[in-house]
């Protein structure tokens, strides 16, 4: 979906490049070395923590690569 409204329209960014889509959350795992579940985990995670007013919790991450 676009995962900032939740349209349900998995890569329309309505026209506005800040609204999510599936592509960036495949892209950012890519980026990342880990899947696209992976990378949605780890973005509602820190929802959640932004949410409560956690500060820093470790990334759910299995790649050992140097960022």
């Amino acid at each position: 979906m676009c995962v900032s409204c939740g349209c349900g329209k998995v890569n329309d960014n309505h026209g506005d490049s800040r609204n999510i889509t599936q592509s960036d959350i495949v892209t950012a795992a890519q980026a990342a070395g880990i899947t696209p579940e992976q990378a949605a985990q780890n973005l509602m995670d820190t929802c959640q923590q932004m949410s409560s007013g956690s500060q820093k919790q470790s990334p759910r991450n299995t790649n050992t690569r140097e960022r």
